[in-house]
């Protein structure tokens, strides 16, 4: 049987890398508190065509500009950070200036696919690397490592997460998803697809003997890692899966009952992963410094509480 619907509060340090707080107002907008669907340009884009490099964080203009010119420094720098701390191979995406270096956004490469961030701080008066000071924030390359290791052991559950996303775009023809290309630009938010992303909390004990013995032993097989796994210790809030739709038209406004039928549809599939699932239904257009998706016309279900399997 399904757990009850219950609210959740994001947290605030991570909520400049997830594009908002998922809908915390756990409320259907009325019409009459709807945004008007004019969007600025110089604000919004298209979905179907923001692919995030125009993600901005305030202060970073200057030292944007000198981590372009020192691009190969900063790339080396990321790369050598999460080798080291993480025993992660990494693809540098986008480099976006903030007021003591850059932020640098990477997605993962190996088994484990995720993406997030790192910090590689900049001397601007001297126009210089600060390499040796790179840094990532607390815990996130962390939660972010485990949302993919519950990907990686539960592979089966994830495909039938997938499949039903993939079933409800085919049946609903007015609805899509992010480009591909703004995940890694502008993502940073763990195990992430088009259409959702996926986070383990800080005081998740289940994932923790699987993550402790992933960072020892980064090659260990699958089959171990499953093994490791203790399912009587999960916490439906420990596992957090936000799903964001957004209108294909560019003047459609959040129709209620489209997300009422993805609703439907999440909480009938009990072949889904355990989790908490917040669903987001947005209109056409994303904040472009912002990844940001939510907006006051969007349709949230704050987070339903996913069935635990036995």
């Amino acid at each position: 049987m399904k757990n009850p619907i219950m609210l959740f509060a994001c947290s605030i340090s991570t909520s400049l890398l997830l594009g908002g707080c998922f809908g915390i107002d756990n409320a259907q907008k009325s019409s009459s508190e709807q945004d008007p669907v004019d969007r600025p340009k110089e604000k919004y884009e298209s979905v179907l065509t923001y692919t995030g490099d125009s993600y901005d964080l305030p202060g970073g203009e200057k030292n944007e500009k000198i981590a372009i010119e020192h691009k190969d420094e900063v790339v080396k720098a990321t790369k050598d950070y999460l080798k080291k701390e993480y025993h992660t191979d990494v693809e540098v995406h986008n480099i976006v200036g903030n007021s003591d270096g850059v932020t640098v956004f990477f997605e993962s490469v190996g088994p484990l696919h995720f993406y997030s961030v790192a910090v590689v701080p900049i001397d601007s008066k001297k126009k210089k690397i600060l390499s040796s000071k790179t840094f990532t924030l607390e815990g996130d390359v962390e939660k972010a490592i485990r949302s993919a290791l519950y990907a990686y052991i539960m592979e089966d559950d994830f495909q039938s997460l997938d499949e039903q996303i993939e079933e409800i775009i085919d049946s609903t023809p007015t609805i899509t998803g992010r480009t591909k290309e703004s995940l890694g630009n502008a993502g940073g938010s763990g195990y992430m697809t088009p259409y959702y992303f996926v986070q383990s909390s800080t005081h998740d004990e289940a994932i923790m003997p699987v993550y402790e013995e992933y960072m020892k032993n980064p090659t260990t097989s699958q089959d171990n890692l499953k093994m490791l796994y203790d399912k009587d210790l999960f916490r439906p809030k420990d596992l957090i899966f936000s799903i964001n739709f957004f209108m294909k038209e560019p003047d459609a406004d959040p129709d209620k009952k489209t997300f009422d039928s993805i609703i439907q549809s999440i909480e009938e599939n009990t072949e889904l992963p355990s989790g908490t699932y917040m669903i987001n239904l947005h209109d056409h257009y994303v904040i472009k410094s912002k990844f940001e998706g939510y907006k006051q016309n969007s349709l949230s279900l704050a987070s339903y509480e996913g069935i635990i399997k036995e």
